[in-house]
């Protein structure tokens, strides 16, 4: 089944590429919606103890990941540069997983740091090669958008499978949140050599041109230049916003149904509701990406993000009918930016693997770099108003004014981050077309119209020379 230099992926291959996104999509939901919870409830640890080390994995993910994708963009081997990656990273994200989502009799800050750091290394060493691979497998535009929405899909799909085991222990067996984390960790600890199996027996890595090694020698300079690329900057300041909206409302979720809305043990359930809009949403989003360009698609569903979540500050509290509509809603928008946006980044990687330059893991790495950084900052920022919130009540403040600081902790970020992507998207589209008035206007000559080739200049200027002129195409 394995092929190299596939012209378009098989449903079955596609899947099988796609598996290790679910690995992703439980290690993402722990970090963002359950381990600030588990850490404050079941460790005894401050929120704001919880959000530093939240931060500090997201640090640490931001130093290593670039390594890791220069090495595997620069070091090939004969089982390909990213099969070993992957392979390399299954015991450390196991040996992580038992530090991070058991409580052990040893277990302690310094203990659980460096369970944390193990686990998040060995994400990298999984995660970063993957993306590269998913960025360079692709031939078209039509088939790198629909290899990044089905990583997309399995990723909202492995969150659902993920949710719903903790779902049924809460609702069904009324379970605590120490052991639905131990859940969480049962599974990825199955999961992940079983997934890293399979895509490494079943899916060939592409033949690339020739890889400029001389310009992969310096790290420094290939990340400089990546990071000047015209193509990719509005791509990343658009992630910067993405992170920090997303990690803020994953981060306060289960605060914002179980404090503010006071539902108690609804939390995972809810959650369940939501990602299942995402999963059914996502394939018709892509589909939609056919017909209509990224840019036009992504200003649509930051335009609905903000349509939506200010109603989270008019839900009444108690009322679980009422929060279905919205959480459906949400999931109606959710995923969409981070789907279309890795498709642009694919697009400006498969450009320059066209020169010969094999730079599929660096380019996916700083994209992931200001996302990491962006969660890790969002977080952090979302969990210290709630803990600012919690303060006054424990003094005998307000239960209704912290409920409404968890409410706009959880609502403003996405309002924010979606407004700023308009802003930067519309900016992109205003530069596009003053480029063009400009060089139609001075330089109407030497310049193309938008979408003509240079053998459509050629004929243009060939039918419009004397018929005396014409240079004879034979000999005398």
């Amino acid at each position: 089944m394995r092929a190299d230099s596939p012209e378009r992926l098989s449903l079955a291959r596609l899947a099988i590429f796609s598996l290790p996104m679910v690995i992703v999509a439980t290690i993402e939901t722990a970090w963002r919606v359950y381990l600030p919870s588990f850490f404050a409830t079941g460790l005894g640890l401050s929120l704001g103890t919880a959000g530093a080390l939240l931060m500090a994995a997201r640090l640490f993910d931001s130093v290593i990941d670039p390594a890791i994708a220069w090495a595997s963009d620069r070091f090939p081997t004969r089982h390909g540069n990213r099969r070993p990656w992957l392979v390399a990273s299954v015991p450390l994200v196991m040996l992580g997983a038992l530090g991070v989502f058991f409580v052990w009799p040893w277990t302690s800050l310094g203990f659980l740091a460096a369970a944390c750091l193990l686990l998040h290394l060995g994400y990298m060493m999984l995660v970063t090669p993957h993306g590269g691979w998913a960025l360079e497998i692709a031939r078209d535009p039509a088939e790198r958008l629909r290899v990044m929405g089905a990583k997309t899909w399995f990723a909202v799909a492995g969150m659902i499978a993920v949710v719903l085991l903790p779902a049924a222990l809460e609702r069904g067996f009324g379970v605590g949140r120490q052991g639905q984390v131990a859940a969480l960790g049962v599974i990825l600890l199955l999961l992940c050599p079983l997934a890293v199996f399979l895509v490494v027996r079943h899916v060939g890595e592409p033949r690339l041109p020739r890889t400029r090694a001389a310009e992969l020698a310096n790290p420094l300079r290939l990340f400089a230049g990546i990071a000047r690329d015209p193509a990719l900057r509005p791509i990343l300041l658009l992630y910067l916003f993405a992170g920090l909206a997303e990690s803020a409302s994953a981060a306060t979720f289960l605060f914002f149904i179980e404090g503010a809305l006071k539902l108690e043990r609804w939390g995972s359930t809810l959650l369940l509701v939501q990602s299942s809009m995402m999963l059914a949403a996502l394939p018709l989003w892509s589909r939609l990406g056919g017909c209509v360009s990224s840019r036009r698609l992504l200003m649509f569903a930051y335009a609905g993000q903000i349509a939506v979540a200010p109603f989270a500050l008019l839900l009444p509290a108690g009322t679980v009918a009422a929060v279905i509509p919205y959480l459906l809603l949400r999931g109606l928008f959710a995923g969409v930016d981070f789907m279309l946006l890795r498709a642009m980044v694919a697009e400006v990687a498969r450009a320059t693997a066209a020169t010969g330059l094999r730079n599929g893991a660096s380019c996916y790495s700083v994209s992931n770099i200001t996302l990491k950084l962006a969660m890790g900052g969002g977080a952090w920022l979302a969990l210290s108003v709630v803990a600012a919130a919690s303060e006054p009540l424990a003094t005998g403040g307000d239960p209704d004014m912290q409920g409404l600081a968890i409410r706009i902790a959880y609502a403003l970020p996405s309002m924010i981050a979606s407004a700023a992507g308009l802003l930067i998207l519309g900016a992109r589209n205003r530069t596009v077309r003053c480029r063009t008035r400009l060089i139609c206007a001075f330089a109407p000559a030497q310049r193309p119209a938008l979408g003509e080739s240079s053998s459509g200049r050629s004929s243009r200027r060939e039918a419009g020379r004397p018929a005396g002129r014409h240079r004879r195409a034979g000999p005398p």
